[in-house]
């Protein structure tokens, strides 16, 4: 095969792949705190403390990034100790835990890194049908230069019950987030140094220690916020094919009480040919967000899986709304 031809059939293939794309809806659920805690309203934040000297700046935005995102969810009422104090002494606000935290930060700039890189010269010849072809490809060897910079924040958290004159700790926590950027030197890259995996980036070719450090503790200050308060959670459930087309799409575009009413009467009696559809009622019935409905919702992600027990996208479905069932029972108590 030749080069134009293998190019050719990349194309389609990557054209077909494209039209096969499996449709999603994009669903808001709320989560309660990934750990089980007591009952928690009023956070009281004390000062984070730097690990090493000079890093008071970024231990203080962790520490008030940390109340914002809190009080963001809207659980969970956070302020800092010493506003905490104020209002306790003039309205009685009952202070019921207290969290305290430490902060490790670490930045690394190297330039003038030097590698090896090979690149190839190439000159097109084009045919008496005028299709263009690489006639011939001279290799060359060449050096380049390009820097790194590393950005890392860790945090260890201590949550502290507050009961009368007595305290306890109910939660210690630790963590961070960190990556690493290589600039100049080819192609712009960037690594998560705690997943291994590229990401985004803060901001390309970004060199600021601040604004690296930030991003890092933005990134880091989520996953302790799951741990300890209800929280949204955005994830993307698979629309079923080969139903109704109409009522997919109004689930696509948002339109969930449409789509249960246009799903819903034709599927008193469905068969194996209506599997599709009752996953999608289902899932409207889900993305409604409203919890007295996700019985209904399980219900039917039960149907679809009698007529289709091998198709995991409507076992992930029971098992999606199960398991927020579960965690709306656990707002019940605990954290709230």
């Amino acid at each position: 095969m030749t080069l134009f031809r293998k190019a050719a059939a990349l194309a389609v293939a990557a054209a077909a792949l494209a039209g096969c794309k499996t449709p999603t809806a994009t669903l808001q659920v709320r989560r309660p705190p990934t750990l089980e805690l007591p009952s928690v309203k009023v956070l009281a934040v004390d000062e984070f403390e730097p690990a090493t000297k000079g890093d008071d700046a970024i231990a203080r935005y962790v520490r008030d990034q940390f109340i914002a995102a809190i009080n963001k969810e809207g659980a969970i009422q956070a302020m800092t100790l010493a506003e905490a104090k104020e209002k306790s002494a003039a309205s009685g606000l009952k202070i019921e835990a207290i969290l305290r935290g430490r902060v490790w930060a670490d930045f690394v700039h190297i330039t003038g890194l030097r590698e090896p890189v090979v690149s190839s010269d190439v000159v097109w010849g084009t045919t008496d049908k005028g299709i263009k072809f690489i006639a011939e490809a001279h290799d060359k060897l060449e050096t380049q230069t390009y820097e790194v910079v590393k950005a890392f924040v860790s945090i260890q958290l201590n949550l502290v019950q507050v009961s009368g004159v007595e305290s306890k700790t109910i939660a210690a926590l630790s963590g961070g987030r960190g990556y690493r950027e290589r600039i100049g030197g080819g192609a712009f890259s960037n690594f998560n140094l705690w997943t291994g995996k590229a990401e985004a980036s803060a901001g390309k070719a970004d060199r600021n220690r601040e604004s690296l450090l930030r991003v890092s503790a933005d990134r880091a200050i989520g996953e302790f916020v799951k741990a300890i308060s209800p929280h949204q959670e955005t994830i993307n459930a698979v629309i079923a094919k080969g139903g109704d087309a109409t009522a997919a799409s109004m689930i696509r575009s948002g339109q969930y009480n449409q789509a249960i009413q246009r799903l819903e009467p034709g599927l008193k009696s469905a068969g194996k040919d209506r599997a599709p559809d009752l996953h999608n009622l289902g899932l409207a019935y889900e993305a409604t967000g409203d919890p007295a409905l996700l019985e209904a919702a399980v219900f039917f992600y039960r149907k679809a899986l009698e007529f289709d027990p091998e198709n995991e996208d409507y076992a992930t479905g029971i098992g999606r709304v199960e398991q927020l069932m579960r965690g709306n029972a656990r707002l019940g108590g605990g954290i709230q």
